[in-house]
């Protein structure tokens, strides 16, 4: 039996079980035990059943392990602690699902719970006016991890990035890059104080374009020195395109693809936002107050304060060309989406989320808020990348670790925390560094597998016989472990949290450098030798298969 079939199943055994002997319906939750020295599956249906036997959970775990007739994938069913029910799987089990993940190592753990369920996940959608700093990065780990695990157990799962090309920044970046210009001519002209874009990359690509254009730019110069007012559309698209550019280059040099980009300069010239305004209007959701146009988003949730989409001028607030982009959503197709934002954007999540109940997408739409990061050398916090102005950039961080090291920082970090990133152990090679320790056990694998093959020895063809001499500690630890990533996957896939992936490889990769420190794989006995070699090729396949999910690369030879 596979493993996603054994939660189904044991739940039907329990469930009659409990039938038999209390005369009462239960369906029992399973989880994987925190310590598998206390089983592989636990359930606590004991404390669900208390009150209504009038016995003690511990005294009903008895019972029912008692009663149970345990199929032959579980070797025993021991009642625990205060009134669990600890489940074990049969040797002959573990051993049966090491050979499916070798012949089939792609699809270990991929089950179908997703039903092909179109999952729209938007994150980084960093305004295009400077580098990606550090936390747009951690969006773009968590984000593109998620779309590969969601895909992984068949949903439908698509990334997106939201350019936000149109509004006040992106203004303040063309008159901040025409400063620039000017400077760079000689001529005076001051960067806007409050809302301008100070950091020197800006000077760099001034730079650039008048390099790259050098008649448009001589126009310029020549308009400024005569005090004329020249057109100033090219240089302030040019800047816009170039950083964007910038952008989508380091996201792919990070591992990040997405299956489309939006534009919020598209969104306003579509007609959208008046379609969605529409829709609040037919819903008597907006009220005119102080000649704007208000949402009523205390109607959908009492703690939230109406708030303008309409301003006295006349313009589009922000949150009204938001609403629309995710009504837009919806209307591609898309039947739940998730957006990942920095801690700054908290305050805004209630807003979008009364839009959406009011637009009759409740329970369509989640936030993810990802926590601040701070980097960290030497004890100290980094602060300052003279090129951006601002924190650390996600160039200058690859450039300093690389790309798996950051990936995993990013990932390994509950995403409602803070994290802070020390790069002095991210560029360790050493075994504190997590991801250099699973990368080496990984490398590791591929030699020893490397050196059989050379001694003619084919991984694939242990059968039962030969791994039945898998009788070590290590190697039962190993296989239970392994068994316990398709409930891993699973878990990762409902709560959106990718950081159980990395603590899984870490604790699998702890198992196995013992094992290998302890025991010769390719030995004299053929018989042990094809069932260790056999093991380490599961070992290796679903090691690679958890790296690849998150992103980072599975080397053979480090």
């Amino acid at each position: 039996m596979k493993i996603n079939e054994i939660k189904k199943d044991l739940i039907d055994i329990i469930s009659s079980t409990v039938k038999r002997l209390y005369n009462v319906d239960a369906t029992p939750d399973f989880t994987v035990p925190d310590n598998l020295d206390f089983g592989d599956l636990t359930t606590n249906v004991p404390f669900q059943l208390a009150s209504f036997a009038r016995k003690s959970p511990r005294a009903i775990s008895a019972e029912i392990a008692a009663e149970l007739e345990l199929p032959n994938y579980i070797e025993s069913a021991e009642p625990a602690g205060g009134g669990f029910i600890n489940f074990r799987y049969s040797i002959d089990f573990l051993r049966e699902m090491l050979s499916e993940i070798i012949s089939r190592p792609s699809d270990f753990g991929r089950i179908p719970i997703g039903n092909k369920h179109k999952v729209q996940i938007e994150y980084v959608s960093a305004n295009p006016t400077g580098p990606l700093n550090i936390v747009s990065a951690r969006a773009a780990a968590v984000g593109s991890s998620l779309v590969n695990i969601l895909n992984h157990v068949h949903f439908d799962a698509h990334g997106e990035y939201y350019i936000n090309d149109s509004g006040n920044q992106i203004e303040m970046l063309a008159r901040s890059f025409i400063a620039r210009i000017r400077q760079g001519a000689g001529l005076d002209w001051d960067i806007p104080q409050t809302d301008g874009y100070h950091g020197e990359y800006l000077a760099d690509l001034a730079a650039e374009y008048a390099d790259s254009f050098p008649e448009k730019h001589r126009k310029l110069v020549e308009a400024w020195e005569k005090e004329e007012s020249p057109n100033l559309e090219h240089p302030g698209e040019w800047i816009l395109k170039r950083l964007i550019g910038d952008i989508k280059s380091n996201l792919d040099d990070f591992r990040t693809e997405f299956d489309s980009f939006s534009s919020e300069r598209e969104i306003r010239r579509s007609g959208k936002v008046e379609l969605t305004l529409e829709k609040l209007h037919e819903h008597g959701d907006l009220f005119e107050k102080d000649s704007a146009t208000w949402f009523a988003a205390n109607k959908y949730n009492p703690d939230e304060d109406p708030f303008v989409l309409i301003k006295s001028d006349g313009q589009y607030a922000y949150a009204a060309v938001d609403i629309a982009y995710h009504q837009d959503k919806f209307d591609r197709g898309f039947e739940t989406a998730i957006d990942i934002w920095g801690p700054d954007h908290h305050g805004h999540v209630s807003r979008m989320k009364a839009a959406m109940d009011a637009l009759g997408h409740r329970e369509k739409f989640g936030v993810i808020i990802l926590q601040q990061v701070n980097l960290l050398e030497g004890g100290e916090k980094v602060r300052v990348s003279k090129r951006a102005g601002h924190l650390v950039t996600l160039r200058e961080l690859l450039d300093d670790v690389g790309v798996d090291a950051a990936r995993y920082f990013f990932i390994a970090r509950r995403t409602e925390a803070h994290l802070d990133f020390d790069l002095d152990l991210a560029r360790s090679q050493s075994d504190e560094n997590p991801v250099y320790y699973i990368q080496y056990a990984h490398a590791r694998i591929c030699n020893i597998l490397k050196y059989a093959q050379n001694q003619g020895i084919d991984p694939r063809s242990a059968k039962g016989k030969e791994l039945s001499s898998l009788v070590e500690p290590e190697s039962r630890h190993l296989l239970r472990k392994m068994a316990v990533w398709p409930h891993i996957v699973v878990k990762v896939a409902e709560e959106h949290a990718p950081h159980h992936i990395c603590f899984y490889l870490l604790e699998l990769a702890q198992l196995f450098h013992p094992f290998y420190a302890k025991y010769r794989v390719v030995g004299e006995d053929r018989k042990t030798t094809l069932a260790r070699v056999a093991l380490c090729r599961a070992l290796k396949e679903t090691i690679a298969l958890g790296l690849s999910l998150l992103g980072i690369d599975a080397p053979e030879n480090m």
